[in-house]
């Protein structure tokens, strides 16, 4: 398994989190994930979960004009996203203390170090 299926299921709350930073479009996100080793395989990648985000009404999107004369759609987090946003991230660290204090309590011997406790 590589680390793209496992952060599949993460990746809307990723991407929630960015543009909890301010208004983005696709490529831009797409660059900020893979600054973090993030990578989706292809640059469509991103798209379908964009797409997903504004379907739930949790950002909201707009065209603006570029330099070069095409239309960019921005996507901005809501008030809506936002809430999800922080949902998920408590999940995410709940999730994340159950299997650490599970792998803790199993895993024996030299074979597992931990970076914090």
């Amino acid at each position: 398994m590589d680390k793209t299926s496992l952060i599949k299921g993460h990746l809307e709350m990723c991407v929630l989190g960015i543009l909890s930073n301010g208004k983005s479009y696709g490529y831009e996100i797409m660059k900020e994930l893979e600054k973090y080793n993030l990578k989706l395989k292809g640059v469509g990648s991103i798209y379908p979960i964009l797409t997903k985000l504004k379907d739930n009404e949790w950002v909201n999107t707009y065209r603006e004009l570029t330099e070069s004369g095409k239309f960019r759609v921005y996507y901005e987090i809501n008030k809506q996203g936002e809430i999800i946003l922080q949902k998920k991230i408590n999940e995410w660290l709940e999730i994340q203390n159950d299997i650490k204090s599970l792998l803790k309590n199993n895993v024996k011997g030299e074979r597992m170090r931990w970076e914090s406790n």
